[in-house]
């Protein structure tokens, strides 16, 4: 098995008796774009604040090329940081505040002249190299600061919400183009997030965690598509989660239904079991299992979101494509849902990430 590049071992993280990170193992591949998710509070910049040496660690131990880092300060670190406000030096200039790394670094004039031009050229702003941050938008201060963290070369880079601060459109630019220059420098990123849609676009594998611990590491689509807990399938993407029985004949009950489904490997011997449907795999059928009344709907023009409450009293979130024939307010509906799209969730089990 190949080295990763980024080993962290039971990394921990206390203030006093409070845990900001509970004991956390996680490799990096080379090359890897990994994405830390999740809520405020549970954990991910705690831990890529380590991981830059911003901030000591507690316990454990880091390790960078198979090198324990955990010791160093940040500046023997050969890593690059992106951070949200982007930290410019206001007086200096976008080659100098480029330039910074390279001359803490006591590189020669030529060396740092050619590598700050390929760093600006990469992100399209060689030709604004003599100006100041407050004569930058956002968008472009935040690509200096991209150049700055790429500019000397490291070994990993870290991105701490870089895209926080901007405004919709200049994040979907600024997406494309982080993905971009990924593909062109294959570093090895860690980017941390709380966009979901971020995380799904941009990432090889995602991190996701919640309450100072990792909730589960999957691809997007794995994550999106097979989530291991409840926690997780509400976090990404939109869901419907029913307490569902499990017959002694290995059927799932919801009230008087029964579901098919073929991920019966995640299904316990028996009692009860969440069950997550995604609003989008539920459609209208004159032949589906799950009968109801439309009781709201909101029509965005592409899609519609309705609710609809099942003849058991619960409500479901289903999602339409918008035009055609409508269903509207009180229509009875029949709904159907492939067996495939009938996910069981693993409970949380206790103690876990301890």
């Amino acid at each position: 098995m190949l080295q990763p590049k980024l080993d962290i071992r039971e990394i921990t993280k206390n203030y006093g008796n409070s845990a900001a990170l509970l004991p956390t193992s996680l490799e990096v591949a080379t090359g890897e774009f990994l994405t830390l998710l999740g809520p405020s509070g549970s954990g991910k910049t705690t831990l890529l604040m380590m991981i830059a040496g911003l901030t000591p660690a507690s316990g454990g131990r880091i390790l960078l090329d198979g090198h324990d880092i955990t010791l160093q300060p940040a500046h023997r670190r050969d890593i690059g940081v992106v951070f949200q406000n982007y930290a410019l030096f206001p007086h200096m200039n976008v080659f100098e505040n480029v330039a910074f790394p390279l001359r803490l670094r006591r590189k020669s004039d030529a060396e740092i002249r050619a590598a700050v031009n390929r760093a600006l050229g990469l992100v399209r702003l060689d030709h604004l190299s003599q100006r100041l941050p407050r004569e930058l938008s956002g968008g472009q201060q935040q690509r200096v600061a991209f150049a700055r963290a790429i500019v000397f070369n490291p070994q990993l880079i870290l991105m701490d919400e870089p895209l926080g601060a901007l405004d919709k459109k200049l994040r979907d630019e600024l997406k494309l183009e982080i993905r971009k220059l990924h593909g062109e420098l294959k570093k090895t990123i860690i980017y941390v997030t709380h966009d979901q849609e971020e995380a799904m676009l941009l990432s090889d594998r995602v991190v996701l965690m919640n309450q100072a611990r990792i909730e589960q590491i999957a691809p997007p689509v794995e994550l999106y598509e097979r989530p291991a807990t409840p926690f997780a399938a509400a976090f990404i993407g939109e869901s419907n989660l029913l307490d569902c029985v499990v017959t002694p004949e290995g059927k799932l009950r919801l009230d008087d239904v029964t579901l098919d489904t073929s991920n019966t490997g995640l299904l316990p011997a028996s009692g009860e079991v969440t069950v997550l449907l995604r609003p989008e795999r539920i459609r209208p059928s004159a032949d589906g299992a799950l009968r109801g009344t439309v009781t709201d709907l909101i029509d965005l023009g592409a899609m519609r979101r309705l609710t609809v409450e099942l003849e058991g009293g619960r409500s479901l979130t289903v999602t339409t494509l918008g035009g055609g024939m409508q269903l509207g307010l009180g229509a009875r509906v029949c709904l159907a849902v492939s067996p495939e799209d009938v996910v069981p969730l693993a409970p949380v089990a206790a103690g876990r990430g301890k």
